[in-house]
């Protein structure tokens, strides 16, 4: 697992209209932190004109201080620190975002210790990612992210902001998070805990057969916003047990239904479009999640309590070296064993076609197999 992953020192989360959130119980006794993360999600709104911003903090007095988060009028997604004479300012280009509109997570991490700062930018709708590196970040103060937790009166909050997490480790971005650590994975010796699994152990596949794991890690996440779990209850999934998944991970679903709609077997669906407050909830659950992926060569399809779901999906970050490095696959890409997957092992149903089968569930009530 890659170092950037090994920490989990999510500290406090803010979220306008309801106030701060602990996400850990200790904290960072030193007054400037050399290195640290931040996390948001807002929205946009489709072709919106004008800046828009998120955070600002403001210090006055013999040192005045700030740090503004937010987009500019030409759709820049802009990080900026002052101190005193001391600037640091990292952008990258979201035009394409603010054209499309829709839900949005950027990452910010800072390591002032090794000169570098780094800003990513997911579209939560596409999975599409932009990154964009800077050098000689300030370090950050740390009643300042206390301050932004707290929602002091130094800071504002901008209108689209759904919520905001700091914390004081290097958080990798990328795929990595798929499921539970407790959760049942079938091997050939029967099931497992994914996070008893490791490099080199065997798991059972749908459309495979029993397959080497290539990699076995763990993150840390703030459950909150896109990020809360979903949590799948038997018998309407799995058999004995609930299984809990990130919401944009993926399982397989068949059924008289399944054809019908679309076509097909079996089809892939996030555990998102699942939720019906009933055999799929999507609690609140206030703190840090961790969560467990395994990747194998291929993309293929998992068992775990008899529920079929997908194993993680690299997809073409391979190609992409320096957004691998960053990620919690890093030393994958850094030996060149990180595989490239091709199509998924079924075929994906868009956010549209997922809201017509769920619909069409709960119209019938009837049994689609996952």
């Amino acid at each position: 697992m890659s170092a950037l992953a090994a920490a989990g020192g999510w500290i406090v989360a803010h979220v306008p209209g309801e106030g701060a959130v602990a996400l850990g119980p200790r904290e960072t006794l030193a007054p400037m932190l050399a290195q640290g993360s931040v996390m948001a999600e807002f929205s946009l709104i489709r072709g919106a004109q004008g800046a828009l911003p998120l955070v600002q903090l403001t210090r006055q007095g013999e040192a005045p201080r700030s740090l503004s988060i937010g987009l500019d009028p030409e759709g820049h997604l802009q990080v900026i620190q002052r101190r005193g004479t001391d600037f640091h300012a990292i952008s990258l280009d979201a035009s394409a975002e603010v054209a499309q509109g829709g839900r949005m997570r950027l990452s910010w991490r800072w390591d002032a210790l090794r000169g570098e700062s780094l800003l990513t930018l997911e579209a939560l709708g596409t999975g599409q990612m932009r990154q964009r590196a800077g050098h000689h970040p300030l370090p950050m103060p740390r009643e300042d992210l206390r301050a932004v937790g707290e929602g002091a009166a130094q800071v504002r909050f901008g209108p689209c902001l759904d919520w905001i997490a700091l914390g004081d480790h290097l958080q990798p971005v990328g795929p990595a998070a798929c499921f539970a650590p407790a959760t049942p994975i079938e091997t050939p010796q029967g099931p497992r805990p994914a996070g008893s699994l490791r490099a080199g152990d065997l798991v059972e596949t749908v459309d495979a057969g029993a397959q080497p794991v290539l990699w076995s890690g763990r993150i840390a996440l703030p459950a909150l916003g896109g990020l809360r779990p979903v949590r799948l209850c038997p018998p309407g999934f799995g058999e004995t047990r609930d299984l809990w998944l990130m919401a944009q991970h993926r399982l397989a679903l068949s059924g008289p239904t399944v054809e019908y709609l679309f076509g097909q077997e079996e089809v892939l669906i996030a555990a998102q479009h699942l939720v019906d407050g009933c055999h799929a909830l999507q609690p609140a659950c206030a703190g840090v999640l961790h969560w467990h992926g395994i990747l194998l060569a291929g993309h293929h399809l998992l068992i775990a309590d008899s529920c079929r779901i997908e194993s993680l999906y690299a997809g073409r970050l391979a190609r992409q070296p320096a957004l691998a490095a960053t990620t919690a696959l890093a030393d994958l890409a850094r030996t060149s064993a990180l595989p490239v997957h091709g199509a998924p092992v079924r075929p994906v149903l868009n956010g549209y076609e997922a809201e017509m089968l769920a619909v069409t569930r709960a119209q019938r009530r009837g049994p689609v197999a996952a």
